[in-house]
């Protein structure tokens, strides 16, 4: 309850997901970047506790990727020859 309110489930989950996400960031974290990150992971996520899904998310955001170029991810093929097809 907030302000004499009582929070939605939705408000609460957002909540929770914020202050862990907070915690393990030691405060590091920038807030509205934070807000949006909730609500994007929310409808994703909102069967799950959130605190585990903070978790998991500061988990997947800490790994690198290889430091390569995004054409080294997608290398296309060269068109196939379809006339040695007919």
């Amino acid at each position: 309850m907030i302000a004499g309110r009582a929070l939605s489930d939705h408000d609460t989950w957002l909540i929770e997901f914020e202050e862990e996400f907070h915690e393990l960031c030691d405060g590091q974290i920038d807030p509205l970047w934070l807000a949006g990150l909730a609500c994007t992971l929310y409808p994703l996520n909102k069967d799950r506790a959130p605190r585990e899904a903070a978790g998991v998310a500061f988990t997947t955001l800490g790994y690198e990727l290889p430091h390569r170029a995004l054409e080294d991810f997608f290398v296309l093929a060269p068109p196939s020859d379809r006339s040695a097809l007919h």
